[in-house]
């Protein structure tokens, strides 16, 4: 990959989009920075209720499955478990254009691994700050644990959010791993996965559409052998 992720961007556009919504569910005034100059223009214009609601509607049936309500849904869902797991550092995996580390307020140290292109594209758009660190790194080829060498080893918060379908079996399996030899004991992993029920072939040979799976144990990426952690949100 050499440009930055078209899903972060994506996913940016559904936080700035709910943020212009007189019933939000979360306030996230740093997304619309990451939007091009059409999709700044939607956000704007979503600020008056009836076209903010036509805008997501034609989201909503153009792109089947829910991935607007869902980018959505998980967002609060995860500032809330964020909240709840009161961790002394976070570590974002496969960050992209999320924009906790800027818009909570007294989030401890964060450390943000993703892709160097999106990385890039993401600093261009938004200001360094001293509790920011940024570990560019590809998860699909390298290993977390080297690209994180001298990670301090405090109580963690990891947040793997819409990121475990993009990458190989492998790739997550070999992260989900590292991840137990770089945190400290009670550390929390909240993250997101799709199950393979839901894009499995149909009696009639369609596809079904991807949409958040139930909590539960991931069918998609199952360890060779068991990984073991104190705390875990599975969404």
């Amino acid at each position: 990959m050499r440009t930055a992720s078209r899903t972060a961007e994506h996913v940016a556009l559904f936080r700035a989009l709910e943020t212009r919504r007189r019933d939000r569910l979360f306030a996230d005034d740093h997304a619309i920075r990451f939007q091009s100059a059409r999709y700044r223009w939607l956000v704007r214009a979503a600020t008056v209720p009836p076209v903010g609601h036509g805008i997501a509607w034609l989201i909503d049936h153009r792109y089947p499955g829910g991935p607007r309500t869902s980018a959505v849904a998980r967002t609060r869902l995860i500032d809330d478990l964020l909240a709840e797991a009161e961790p002394e550092q976070v570590l974002l995996l496969g960050a992209g254009y999320d924009s906790r580390a800027h818009r909570i307020p007294g989030i401890p140290p964060t450390y943000e691994v993703d892709h160097p292109a999106t990385q890039r594209a993401k600093r261009q758009h938004i200001a360094d700050r001293p509790h920011v660190h940024y570990v560019p790194v590809d998860l699909n080829s390298e290993s977390l644990a080297v690209a994180l060498d001298g990670f301090p080893v405090k109580r963690t918060a990891v947040i793997w959010e819409g990121v475990t379908n993009y990458l190989t079996e492998w790739a997550v399996d070999a992260t989900l791993r590292d991840l137990t030899t770089i945190v400290a004991r009670g550390s929390t992993i909240i993250f997101t996965y799709v199950d393979r029920a839901a894009s499995a072939p149909t009696p009639r040979g369609t596809r079904r559409s991807r949409r958040p799976a139930s909590r539960g144990p991931s069918a998609s990426t199952p360890p060779k052998s068991p990984v073991t952690w104190p705390n875990a949100a599975w969404t």
